[in-house]
This record gives C-alpha cells, sequence and structure tokens, in this order.
C-alpha cells in the first residue's frame, strides 16, 4: 500500500498530503511539478555533520541534494499512483533553523480555474490527523504531533495552484 511505502522521513509526506487530490482528481498537471521545502535539523539525517549541527546551521538556511535528493523517486512514485501516470516533480529542500519540522510549499500548473482549498477540505474531512485551513500553516502548529496543516490557492494569473503543508517530521513524518 502507499502507507508502507512512504518512509520514516515526513519529506514524502509533506509533498504528498497537499498534491495528491489535485492529481486524483485531474486538476493540476503531472509534469512541472515543484516542491520546495524546509526541514529541521532532524530531518537531515541520524549521523552528525558538521553542518548539520544547530550551532553550525542556526541563522542560515540552505538548499541541499538539489536535483539528487533520495526522496525524490519516492515522491513521483506515490503521486503517479494518484492520476495513473507519469509525474515529474522538481524538489528542493533546504534545511532551516529550528530543531523539527517540514514546511512545503507546491507549485503546479492547473488546466483551469478551481477553488483548491474546497478539494483539501473535501479530501481530508474524514481524517482526524489532517487540518485545512485558510491561513498558511506553520512548522511549530505541528510540533510533537501526528497532525498535518494544510492550505491551498489558486492564482489566477499564473495559472497555477500552490498547496502547502506543516507536518512534523518526527510525528507524521515517522
Amino acid at each position: 500500500t502507499s502507507r508502507n511505502s512512504l518512509s520514516a522521513s515526513g519529506v514524502p509526506t509533506s509533498a504528498i498530503l497537499p498534491l495528491a487530490p489535485f492529481l486524483k482528481a485531474g486538476l493540476i498537471e503531472p509534469t512541472d511539478i515543484i516542491v520546495d521545502s524546509k526541514s529541521g535539523v532532524s530531518g537531515a539525517g541520524r549521523t552528525p555533520k558538521l553542518g548539520t549541527l544547530f550551532p553550525e546551521c542556526n541563522e542560515s538556511i540552505s538548499a541541499y541534494s538539489v536535483g539528487k535528493h533520495r526522496h525524490q523517486p519516492e515522491i513521483e512514485q506515490i503521486l503517479g499512483r494518484a492520476t495513473g501516470k507519469k509525474v515529474e516533480v522538481i524538489f528542493t529542500p533546504h534545511l532551516a533553523p529550528m530543531s523539527r519540522g517540514i514546511l512545503a510549499t507546491c507549485y503546479a500548473r492547473a488546466p483551469s480555474p478551481s477553488d483548491p482549498l474546497a478539494i483539501l477540505r473535501a479530501t481530508y474531512a474524514a481524517e482526524p490527523f489532517v487540518f485545512v485551513g485558510e491561513t498558511p500553516p506553520e512548522t511549530k502548529w505541528a510540533s510533537g504531533s501526528n497532525a498535518a496543516f494544510l492550505t491551498a490557492r489558486f492564482d489566477p494569473r499564473t495559472n497555477m495552484v500552490v498547496a502547502i503543508a506543516a507536518i512534523d517530521n518526527l510525528g507524521k513524518g515517522a
């Protein structure tokens, strides 16, 4: 099942939750999807490295594994199941100076206008740990929990859906 194919990282979860409903409904194009993800230092792996020690990364934010992140194929595979088509994702993770949490901002072309917030609300209405709201979520909302906070907008100027997820990578991600 797709639940079992998720890794222990929140990276796939933070991209899949906000994008899958739109792909399943055919409301966004399955190609040229951009996922811009900010992750706390606990998401950078268990092996201590100089660049992931909090005193080294504090007061800075940096991209890593650009174009080659290990979770990119996993995100594409699981999202492909939602649409039945090949999905192409440009995934860029960033190390943020926080202990835990992931904030993923996802961009996708929409062939026609839609109400993405309504789509997310309908999709996750029965899910007790997924909260859909008007306000863009913050990672601290999910800290220490299994909750996911989502929002989305349609930009009529660019015909893009912008969908945002905040999770605790040690809660929802694990």
